[in-house]
């Protein structure tokens, strides 16, 4: 069982006409795109996440509610990490680094 955590650098999303909403978020670092982030419908179960054998990407599911959330996150805070961790099931985190109690945003 191993993980890798990743520092985002960049993203960018798209809006999918066909589907009528969300269509793609893209997470990455200095080397590779580390995330594809898809979204599900907010009543839909979420898939599991399909990670790299070597952890170094992952392709992740969000219900369609969440990208005003991860969004906010990217434009935000810093750092953004995505932790990839293959211990069955497999999952996949995107996370702030630690900050202080009551830093709040000015």
């Amino acid at each position: 069982m191993a993980y890798k955590i990743h520092l985002i650098n960049k993203y960018n999303y798209s809006f999918d006409a066909r589907k009528g909403g969300p269509g793609v978020l893209q997470l990455w670092s200095d080397q590779n795109n580390v995330a594809r982030v898809n979204f599900v419908a907010d009543n839909a179960s979420v898939p599991a996440p399909v990670l790299a054998a070597d952890l170094n990407s992952a392709t992740i599911y969000f219900k369609e509610k969440s990208l005003p959330g991860l969004i906010d996150m990217l434009r935000n805070e810093n750092p953004v990490k995505v932790t990839i961790n293959n211990q069955p099931p497999g999952f996949v985190f995107v996370h702030t680094g630690q900050e202080p109690v009551g830093e709040g945003e000015v």
